[in-house]
């Protein structure tokens, strides 16, 4: 009886220690798994906190990126509008030229016309004033040898006229569209017409010097007269020139360009040559100028061929 209770005893002693044991095994393996869990939470706390990081840099990055597309596209919308704007005020444009008043076709500006605007300005009650006649008889010559617009006549000075003089061309600064800077070369006619207009190139530079401008008041050489004044005074000239002639023609401050175009049409038969020399971007624009022919003249240009 007192074996079978060792051995009992002994039993339970040895199945206690394999309780013990297996115990010690698993609280061995549940520290493990916590602090597997423990370290992965602090892995996962780390990489939550890098995500956000991350988040938070994308976030701004994609705000700053929409800034800047927002930019971009009111740029694009304001000259879109700008466009849009440009191509409604030529299409305005465009109607309001077609719609226009047509003024009077202005007659050419013939050698004989030209004489008598020169002897008109030498009348009495013109020639009161010397400077002012001089003045007139040298923008009526340069828009005749020249086909210059009037307001073109304004930025010339004292030395370009001389350089005419001596060289047969003066420099233009152009008005409108086409070359900026253009040279007008004179003809043998031109250049007859420039030389006997001396006395007048005479007395302006008594008054004037190189760095002058040309068409000035008498007083102050410095700033040139206004647009409004020269065309005032060639075309009362040249109205009362009309007057006076048989058909009365239409003659204007513009009447010398058509004249001039016409007449170099005429000598050369060569529209683009004529469209190069008067500065003329276009080629219909040159042609709009030029006055037909009459029936003598095509009779003898037909004759030539």
């Amino acid at each position: 009886m007192l074996k079978e209770n060792s051995k009992i005893i002994y039993i339970s002693e040895l199945n206690l220690n394999k309780l013990r044991k297996w115990k010690k095994e698993e609280y061995s393996k549940i520290c493990c798994d916590l602090k597997l869990i423990l370290e992965g939470q602090k892995i996962n706390q780390k990489d939550l906190h890098l995500g956000f990081i991350g988040l938070a840099t994308q976030n701004s990055e994609l705000i700053e990126s929409n800034k800047k597309l927002n930019d971009q596209l009111e740029t694009v919308v304001k000259e879109l509008n700008e466009l849009n704007k440009e191509r409604e005020e030529k299409v305005c444009r465009k109607e309001a030229r077609a719609n226009r008043k047509r003024l009077p076709k202005r007659d050419p500006v013939p050698p004989e016309i030209y004489q008598a605007l020169i002897k008109a300005t030498e009348a009495a009650r013109i020639r009161s004033n010397g400077y002012t006649a001089a003045r007139l008889r040298i923008a009526l010559c340069l828009l005749t040898i020249t086909g210059i617009r009037v307001n073109e006549l304004l930025p010339l000075k004292v030395h370009q006229l001389k350089t005419l003089l001596e060289e047969g061309w003066i420099k233009i600064d152009r008005s409108k569209r086409g070359p900026a800077s253009h040279k007008a070369y004179l003809s043998k006619q031109g250049k007859q017409i420039l030389k006997s207009r001396q006395k007048d190139f005479n007395l302006l530079y008594l008054f004037k010097e190189d760095k002058s401008y040309i068409f000035t008041s008498q007083l102050d050489h410095n700033k040139p007269i206004r647009r409004e004044q020269i065309t005032k005074d060639i075309n009362r000239i040249m109205t009362l020139v009309s007057k006076n002639l048989p058909d009365q023609p239409n003659l204007k401050s513009h009447s010398f360009r058509t004249s001039f175009i016409t007449q170099l049409w005429k000598d050369t038969n060569d529209i683009e040559f004529v469209r190069q020399v008067i500065g003329h971007s276009k080629l219909d624009t040159t042609s709009s100028y030029v006055q037909y022919l009459s029936e003598k003249e095509r009779k003898e240009r037909m004759s030539e061929i």
